[in-house]
């Protein structure tokens, strides 16, 4: 039997260009979670956002994150990836969820998800804020970081 903090966790983000902060925060988050929620922003989504970076069709990203799952997952875990077409995805009307991982950039967002569960009378979630992930000279490690290093010409388009 697992001994895991939550129950049902819920994590969101758009995992392009799949990192070793992204591999940091889902590793914390398969440790404290029985069941873990991945939205992962849709393609209508990441246009909406405006990224200045190219983006990976949702697929690529979603089969990124699964792969990395299914190789750290404990037997007895569940990890459902899913497309989130919002900031919010099912954080603000599902009542099992009792927790929600996010890094130090997103908890703000995780704040303002509680307040709005008040609001409906649901449950506040319990916040796990998982570290930055920082290079050798201390800077952020993102993908935003990672495309303008990168010398290689991306097959994706800015979206």
């Amino acid at each position: 039997m697992l001994n895991k903090k939550c129950k049902v966790s819920a994590l969101g983000g758009t995992f392009s260009f799949f990192h070793k902060g992204h591999q940091f925060l889902l590793i914390n988050a398969l440790k404290s979670s029985k069941e873990l929620l991945i939205g992962i922003t849709s393609d209508e989504f990441v246009r909406k956002l405006g990224k200045q970076h190219p983006v990976e069709p949702y697929e690529v990203r979603a089969l990124n994150v699964l792969h990395f799952c299914l190789n750290n997952m404990s037997k007895n875990q569940r990890v459902t990836v899913f497309p989130l077409d919002d900031p919010y995805g099912p954080t603000i009307e599902r009542a099992d969820i009792d927790c929600i991982i996010v890094s130090e950039e997103t908890f703000k967002r995780a704040s303002e998800i509680n307040e709005l569960r008040e609001k409906k009378g649901l449950k506040r979630l319990n916040i796990i804020k998982v570290e930055l992930v920082r290079d050798e000279k201390g800077e952020k490690i993102s993908s935003t970081v990672l495309w303008r290093r990168s010398s290689l010409v991306s097959p994706y388009k800015i979206r």
